[in-house]
């Protein structure tokens, strides 16, 4: 008996027609349309694919957000910085050469300008070393900015009233008086003024006087030109004596 070759399993072949079909002119034409469309969306679809591409990294690398976070954060900051030296170049003159403005170590060449409130409990807090760092250091000159914007009207108060004891020759006892306490009624605040050698009344009529009233509304208005979020606000300056001319 002859033996049969054995069989192998072809694929069966393409129709004729097969390759005619998928490379005839209708789906040529089609398929030039649909790449047509996806090249006129690119322009939309691309970014919203780099997006959600950018998204998925952040989200898989936690500390990109922070890092970014931090970037925006110093942007701010810098931005704020520059802000604020344009402003205070604009507003020396104000800032650091007003005559109403209590003084502290006035000989001192180097100016400190302070914008304070003296319901601030940060003002107070840093009283102590700012009063000895005046005491070991007499060429800073400490130009105090009465600011009562916390807790008007007793910011308001004892501001203009600091202003009074001021044009009176005795700020300074009142001043590290009212850093240290807050008088909680007249009769206190009448003490306070006699022990710092002044005449309550002249006192508290001077702190209601159109021109301190003025001084502490334009010293107001001053930190907000600045844009102050807070006290104590500290910038500085030198202050030099004009050379004599020369002969």
């Amino acid at each position: 008996m002859s033996e049969e070759a054995p069989t192998t399993e072809n694929p069966s072949p393409k129709p004729p027609g097969f390759f005619a079909e998928v490379f005839s002119q209708a789906n040529i034409t089609t398929g030039l349309a649909v790449f047509a469309v996806v090249l006129a969306a690119a322009p939309y679809l691309v970014p919203q694919l780099q997006a959600y591409q950018v998204q998925r990294g952040l989200m898989a690398r936690p500390a990109m957000l922070n890092d970014a976070s931090n970037a925006l954060q110093k942007q701010k900051a810098d931005k704020s910085a520059a802000d604020m030296l344009a402003q205070i170049k604009a507003h020396r003159d104000s800032i650091f050469n007003d005559k109403n403005d209590p003084v502290i170590n006035p000989s001192g060449k180097i100016k400190v300008v302070e914008f304070l409130d003296y319901q601030c409990a940060y003002c107070r807090a840093a009283t102590p070393s700012l009063h000895a760092f005046l005491a070991d250091n007499p060429d800073v000159q400490l130009v105090v900015k009465e600011y009562p914007v916390i807790h008007p009207p007793t910011s308001i108060t004892m501001a203009q009233v600091g202003l009074a004891a001021y044009q009176a020759g005795h700020y300074e006892p009142i001043h590290y008086a009212f850093l240290h306490e807050t008088p909680k009624s007249d009769a206190e605040l009448d003490a306070l003024l006699i022990q710092a050698g002044l005449d309550p009344k002249q006192i508290r009529d001077a702190a209601v006087s159109a021109g301190v009233k003025a001084h502490a509304a334009k010293t107001v208005q001053l930190g907000h030109d600045l844009a102050l979020q807070a006290t104590p606000g500290v910038t500085c300056g030198m202050h030099f004596t004009p050379a004599p001319p020369t002969p």
